[in-house]
């Protein structure tokens, strides 16, 4: 019979210190998309504010009859020659 070249114990040592380099790897690729989606988050532009000024606009207009009518006087839009184009139901 042959023995292996490593005994039981140092092979159990080498996979564990192999398992805890892949583990920090895990973590900082982690952290590093968590930081990036924090970045992005506070770069894009705050969609919140227009829809609150929407929001009061449309309640007031509903308060007082003379903004709604300066609301309600816009024109439709134009119809086109175009053919309608299929889309899917994400669009």
């Amino acid at each position: 019979m042959t023995s292996s070249p490593t005994s039981g114990p140092a092979r159990q040592r080498a996979r564990n210190k192999g398992l805890a380099w892949v583990s920090a790897i895990t973590l900082g690729a982690g952290a590093a998309s968590a930081v990036g989606a924090a970045a992005i988050a506070v770069l894009l532009p705050n969609h919140n504010i227009a829809t609150s000024s929407q929001t009061s606009s449309a309640a007031n207009a509903s308060t007082n009859p003379a903004k709604a009518s300066a609301l309600q006087a816009g024109t439709a839009p134009a119809t086109s020659n175009l053919t309608p184009v299929a889309t899917t139901g994400a669009s």
